[in-house]
């Protein structure tokens, strides 16, 4: 009789997304995992595009509940969404970090938005934080035929791992998620 192997079950990461640009970024992730090899389930998750960020917590606090309650376990869970200008000290999202700290769940927040994120993942400009409503413009500048949303193949073809690493040197939070990936080392 031959001794079968323990396949080892697959983790899964929650990922709430503000909006289309972030699922296929979310996306892109994952497929960055698949090409490693490494047996991590990216769930992502978009959320109503409210563009608030009180309201994003609270979807994506509900979301994680109802995902728990059907049976999903994770290992981890974060959300990417826009600052738009917010002061930290703004009473939604003071509130907003209380529910995703509650939570356990990870918040990216994307310095103004999902395009000035993106430009910090490019050769030279990881500590570009350019002011709301010019991140588009300057990331345009550097990647012409960008559009809004990207899927993760398009994505991929002008952000590799290394650009995504570059972004995490000054991100901490995505890092944090990329470790809960298994893309980068704790």
């Amino acid at each position: 009789m031959t001794k079968r192997s323990k396949i080892e079950p697959q983790k899964r990461v929650f990922l709430a997304c503000e909006g289309e640009s972030e699922q296929g970024y979310g996306a892109m992730l994952q497929r960055l995992v698949n090409e490693k090899g490494i047996k991590v389930h990216l769930s992502i998750v978009k959320l109503q595009a409210s563009g608030n960020p009180l309201k994003l917590a609270e979807n994506a606090q509900r979301k994680l509940e109802e995902d728990i309650t059907l049976g999903r376990k994770f290992t981890a869970q974060a959300i990417m969404l826009d600052t738009d200008g917010l002061d930290e000290r703004s009473p939604d999202r003071v509130e907003a970090q209380k529910i995703l700290e509650r939570s356990g769940i990870i918040a990216i927040w994307q310095r103004p938005d999902f395009e000035g994120l993106l430009l910090r993942h490019f050769s030279g400009h990881k500590n570009d934080a350019p002011p709301r409503g010019y991140s588009k413009d300057k990331l345009s500048a550097i990647w012409k035929d960008y559009k809004k949303p990207m899927s993760a193949i398009d994505l991929q073809k002008k952000i590799k791992l290394e650009d995504v690493l570059r972004a995490a040197k000054v991100e901490p939070n995505l890092a944090k998620l990329l470790e809960h990936l298994k893309l980068i080392e704790p």
